[in-house]
């Protein structure tokens, strides 16, 4: 991509002010060590001191970005280049002065204090330096900016371009178009203009075009970036993959990382163990009830729809009498949920029992056992009868099952069967899928707790 040596740079150049913020605090350390006749209090450990330049190397940098230091288009004066890096490298010492005060460590202000100055002078003489290098390199007659040429459709060319931002045409220097469709003489335009990259946008373009484009391409050395022409939700969720030993794009339908799926997988499991064990004998309690409450298994069984609507096998203690389900059809009237879903206040069917366990989620509990079977998750939209999947009206509600359906999910903890409108279920439930993170399933499970004690929206 255009940008990524850019980004690279500014990785490279991030880094070496963090290196240079941890070197000022070690050098602030040991000159502040050649002094005592200042009669300052003696100085810990220097091991003490070792996480204290871990700290200020990762600060440093965070502080120096947020005025603006690394910003590609950095054209400031040399004054305000000095006040952007004094006032980082102040907010630094600020931020350590801080987490010193709330951790309760006593350390040596001093140090932290001209360990700031000394990093200020470090990092202003580190951008000088760069800026030199970046001078001599383009007086040197070598490019700064990278020659393109554009290759498609004129008007769909003529959209992108006016779509780039400020830094991706601060890297660009057009050099020519070209509609392969309509002409073909890329080669030559490759030769006469020392092209570096070929912008290729795929949108409308013949296969034999594209084909063409690609082979003088890699004949000729030159790099080039394929835009599909596709509109991806978002551009995060696309990675290049293989298949067959040929470069695929692969999309992934939701924004969650493997690596942060993995990490949830393996929450649900410890979860599932650790909560099995703690709450056995409210198991063994519910277990008991039920079966004393009313004739029948103690344990409900039915088919819901699992990940991506795969049926699976969902556990429950029961709540309703035996047989409950085949008069469903003569309540269809009293349904007070829009939509598919069936949802009855004072529903006959449930035991005493039953009503208490279902305001107190505690029907819920065997579905531990289907989060150990990979059918669940702790997190995630709540599983639906397969008859109620199959009746939705809007085909962008299976989106809901694009992810594990999990024992809470934030229909469960805001307001549960008091929200009536299964277009608000389902709007939550997408709102959970699109702004999924590790730490948004585990506030849904702190919040889940007092909703279960004290059964609100529970019926």
């Amino acid at each position: 991509m255009l940008t990524r040596p850019q980004v690279y740079r500014t990785r490279l150049l991030q880094l070496s002010d963090g290196l240079l913020c941890a070197f000022a605090v070690a050098l602030a350390y040991a000159l502040r060590a050649q002094f005592p006749w200042l009669d300052l209090p003696e100085l810990e450990e220097f091991s003490d001191y070792v996480w204290l330049l871990f700290l200020g190397g990762l600060l440093g940098p965070v502080m120096l970005s947020q005025q603006g230091l690394y910003d590609p288009a950095h054209l400031t004066t040399r004054v305000a280049t000095i006040f952007q890096i004094m006032r980082g490298c102040t907010y630094t010492v600020l931020a350590l002065v801080l987490f010193l005060f709330i951790v309760r460590v006593q350390y040596a202000r001093s140090v932290i204090i001209f360990g700031g100055v000394l990093a200020a002078f470090f990092v202003y003489g580190r951008h000088e330096l760069t800026q030199s290098l970046a001078l001599r390199r383009a007086q040197s007659g070598e490019p700064l900016r990278r020659r393109v040429l554009w290759v498609g459709r004129p008007d769909l060319l003529t959209r992108l371009r006016q779509a780039l931002s400020p830094t991706e045409l601060a890297l660009i220097d057009t050099v020519a178009e070209i509609d392969p469709s309509a002409t073909a003489n890329i080669t030559e335009l490759l030769h006469q203009h020392a092209v570096n990259v070929v912008i290729l946008h795929l949108g409308e373009l013949p296969g034999t075009a594209v084909a063409a484009a690609f082979q003088a391409c890699e004949r000729e050395g030159v790099e080039i970036i394929i835009h599909p022409g596709l509109g991806f939700a978002s551009p995060f969720r696309l990675t290049v993959d293989q298949l067959a030993g040929e470069p695929v794009m692969y999309y992934r339908a939701q924004s969650a990382r493997p690596v942060d799926l993995a990490v949830k997988q393996a929450v649900d499991y410890l979860g599932a163990v650790v909560l099995l064990v703690i709450l056995s004998p409210l198991f063994l309690l519910s277990a008991l009830l039920v079966r004393l409450s009313s004739p029948g298994p103690v344990i409900f069984r039915q088919e819901r729809a699992g990940l991506n609507g795969r049926p699976f096998v969902m556990l429950k203690f029961r709540s309703m009498r035996a047989g409950a389900e085949n008069e469903r059809a003569e309540l269809a009237s009293y349904n007070e949920m829009s939509g598919p879903v069936f949802k009855m206040r004072d529903d006959p069917r449930t035991t005493a029992v039953g009503r208490f366990l279902r305001r107190h989620s505690l029907d819920e509990l065997p579905q531990l056992w289907n989060v150990l079977r990979g059918e669940m998750s702790l997190v995630g939209p709540r599983p639906l009868p397969l008859d109620e999947v199959s009746r939705f009206a809007d085909p962008a509600q299976r989106r809901r099952l694009s992810v594990k359906p999990g024992l809470t999910c934030l229909w469960q903890i805001r307001g549960r069967n008091d929200i009536s409108s299964f277009e608000e279920w389902v709007r939550l439930d997408l709102e959970y899928i699109d702004q999924w993170s590790l730490w948004l399933d585990l506030k849904i499970l702190f919040a889940t707790v007092p909703v279960a004690l004290f059964g609100r929206g529970g019926r």
